[in-house]
């Protein structure tokens, strides 16, 4: 796997865990995890295309 999509889907993940565990226990935390990890998902949709344009055969390997 390309070590920055992997990079990507762990931040993704990490901060997508946190933003929902805050969601009805801080609705600050909930916000700011919220924000990183949308940021972090914007990221990681725009490389996994990229990778796509570079090799479309990507997932079939």
């Amino acid at each position: 796997m390309d070590p920055r999509l992997a990079d990507l889907l762990q931040k993704t993940s990490l901060y997508g865990t946190l933003a929902k565990y805050y969601e009805h226990i801080n609705p600050r935390w909930h916000m700011y995890f919220y924000e990183l990890h949308f940021n972090y998902e914007k990221q990681l949709v725009q490389h996994y295309w990229m990778l796509r344009e570079r090799n479309p055969n990507m997932d079939n390997e």
